[in-house]
């Protein structure tokens, strides 16, 4: 029996294995190109939306420009979306978890998802206890949990340093993610830049695989963004956010204070109640 959920794309336009492979090497082209732009442009952050905020976050060599599709689905759904920008997204692995804690404080957004595109997972899992108190939940997109050989082979990034299988930070990230439960990890069926299965499965029981083949595909094609909508939209029906009404006087009260509201309203308007006169007391005689 699996140890993980699979996620059939339902919606999304079905794509034969060679149309996935196709489309997983134009994601991949694209990836590259964007990276330029990505460094000195971010996408506008989508603010209005009645349900909790999206936080976007790009992996190794990744840009903010590669999420504009999945932004947009979200946005669709009614989320306010926010896509990070770190840089050049090869460098100190903790420098970025402080830029991420600091980019959610600076725009006050609390209680929101995070979307983690591979290397972004382990970014989120050495956020501070700022950062931690302001994520709700944490969704993981081909993210390597346990390293990834081929660092050895090219040491040349301080990331790729962090990402070695043998380094203290991947030590550190093995055990922070024991400790997180509101984590979900999606996976591809076959990953090219994660070809060992082991290393993108964090081994809970609600990991989600995702029937189709790339790493790219994961949140650029339809069924990647298909899968993030779903699981974020099955995330929100558990415990869907409280939408924010206006009292008579226009302040803007929560909708489980609303009815205490009205009570109290109707506590200061009640009339009086007509209070009775007491009786006057009849006359006794004294005896003599």
């Amino acid at each position: 029996m699996a140890d993980h959920l699979t996620f059939l794309p339902e919606k999304s336009p079905p794509r034969s294995l060679a149309a996935q492979i196709f489309f997983e090497i134009l994601y991949g082209i694209l990836y590259f190109i964007l990276y330029i732009p990505g460094l000195l442009i971010r996408p506008g952050d989508i603010t209005e939306g009645d349900k909790r905020a999206v936080v976007l976050i790009s992996g190794f060599f990744g840009s903010p420009l590669t999420w504009l599709k999945c932004r947009a689905a979200l946005a669709a759904q009614g989320h306010p979306v926010y896509v990070v920008r770190m840089g050049f997204q090869i460098g100190n692995l903790r420098k970025y978890s402080e830029k991420l804690q600091v980019f959610l404080e600076e725009h006050n957004l609390s209680d929101v998802y995070l979307v983690c595109h591979s290397m972004a997972g382990l970014v989120a899992a050495h956020m501070g206890y700022r950062g931690r108190d302001r994520t709700r939940k944490i969704f993981t997109l081909g993210t390597p949990f346990r390293g990834h050989p081929v660092t050895f082979l090219f040491p040349f990034t301080y990331a790729t340093l962090q990402m070695n299988p043998l380094s203290p930070f991947m030590r550190e990230t093995k055990a922070k993610y024991r400790t997180l439960s509101s984590i979900q990890a999606v996976f591809a069926r076959f990953d090219e830049i994660l070809f060992f299965k082991h290393l993108n499965i964090p081994g809970r029981f609600d990991d989600v695989k995702l029937a189709q083949v790339g790493h790219a595909n994961l949140f650029m094609g339809p069924a990647g963004i298909e899968c993030i909508t779903e699981l974020i939209a099955a995330e929100e029906a558990k415990d869907p956010k409280p939408v924010p009404v206006k009292d008579a006087n226009g302040k803007v009260v929560s909708a489980a204070a609303k009815p205490a509201a009205k009570v109290a309203a109707r506590r200061t308007t009640a009339k009086p109640k007509k209070t009775k006169k007491p009786a006057k007391a009849k006359p006794t005689r004294k005896r003599r």
